[in-house]
């Protein structure tokens, strides 16, 4: 009696062992497809971004305006794009301010699946 309730308490050990091991795993595959996601979503926008006219860019109204959130990117919860130009006037419409060549700034902010606030940037150049 006495090896059987040994032999359950090592069998009791080993199963919480693996449960535990899947739950990690499961956890660390879903934040890499967030952050697969958060990857995909700043290089799409950049891209879209480098096929315009420098100079038109970061000006007011454009659909990449200086620290206002881009439109049209919502693959993760509470996701936002926030393009930033260093050397650039924020709220200027005058194509003359625009430096070349144009550093381009974009900050990507989400909640994970956990609900922690998560970020990504990535940067780039355009010249004219």
């Amino acid at each position: 009696m006495l090896e059987l309730m040994v032999a359950i308490g090592v069998l009791l050990v080993a199963i919480l062992s693996a449960f535990g091991s899947q739950v990690t795993s499961m956890n660390l595959v879903s934040s890499s497809r967030e952050i697969d996601t958060a990857v995909m979503e700043l290089q799409a926008c950049m891209e879209s971004i480098l096929t315009m006219e420098t100079d038109q860019i970061p000006l007011v109204g454009s659909a990449y305006e200086a620290e206002v959130p881009i439109a049209g990117y919502d693959a993760l919860p509470g996701e936002t794009i926030i393009p930033s130009y260093p050397g650039f006037p924020t709220g200027s419409s005058d194509p003359r301010q625009v430096p070349d060549p144009l550093q381009i700034i974009l900050t990507l902010t989400w909640n994970d699946a956990k609900g922690h606030a998560r970020s990504m940037t990535l940067t780039s150049v355009k010249t004219k």
